[in-house]
């Protein structure tokens, strides 16, 4: 195991490696050199988990002060309100926003820039909560108000998807090959939630998960 990944939360480690496998089973190649964007990349726990498994070009955007970043970073950091702008970086061959899309009021301007990004053929790895988890199916028929949801602003959860929606949304905006899974099925409590139980669960029930991963395309283009 390496160090960067020894030191991360059971949750991140499991929800990273879970995305990083699922771009796999689609084709995703992660060749040396591939350029990588990391939207909300909050301190940089995933590009850090990221270098150290892959040679990539990794840059990661978030609204912190950028005298924060240290040198001893693999990484490089852009500044940005994520909600209005994608700052100048080079064309990516993977965009990863991971519990971001929620925030955002302006999705459809937060996908389209993503979009507009990518290089032809990249790839866009996103989690966020879902709205119908089995949790709020329970909880909303018997009049409780739905989980990961927010009648004020505490964490500004702006924006919830189901599955069939975010994959519509993704679908409108021009990515193409959208596939979805749960990030597990059991609660992110204890161990349990990486179990293989809960992992097969989560592949075969995305829409009952509390959380989803989405990966989806941009067509590649002849030149």
């Amino acid at each position: 195991m390496s160090s960067v990944a020894s030191r991360l939360p059971l949750e991140d480690k499991f929800r990273f490696e879970r995305s990083l496998k699922l771009l796999e089973l689609n084709g995703a190649n992660f060749r040396a050199g591939s350029t990588w964007l990391d939207l909300g990349c909050n301190q940089g726990q995933f590009l850090n988990f990221l270098c150290d498994r892959y040679e990539v070009r990794a840059t990661g955007v978030d609204d912190w002060d950028p005298a924060l970043h240290t040198s001893k970073d693999r990484w490089s950091y852009r500044q940005a309100d994520l909600d209005r702008v994608l700052p100048d970086t080079e064309p990516a061959s993977f965009i990863s926003a991971f519990e971001v899309l929620e925030h955002m009021v302006d999705t459809d301007g937060f996908l389209a820039r993503a979009y507009d990004r990518l290089l032809p053929g990249g790839w866009l790895i996103i989690s966020t909560p879902n709205i119908n988890c089995l949790r709020n199916r329970i909880w909303v028929p018997l009049g409780k108000y739905p989980a990961m949801m927010e009648y004020r602003n505490i964490i500004h959860h702006v924006r919830l998807y189901n599955v069939a929606t975010l994959k519509s949304h993704l679908n409108q905006i021009g990515y193409e090959n959208v596939d979805q899974r749960g990030v597990s099925f059991l609660p992110q409590t204890g161990g349990l939630f990486t179990s293989r139980a809960s992992t097969f669960l989560a592949d075969c029930l995305p829409a009952w998960c509390s959380n989803i991963i989405a990966i989806a395309r941009k067509p590649a283009r002849s030149i």
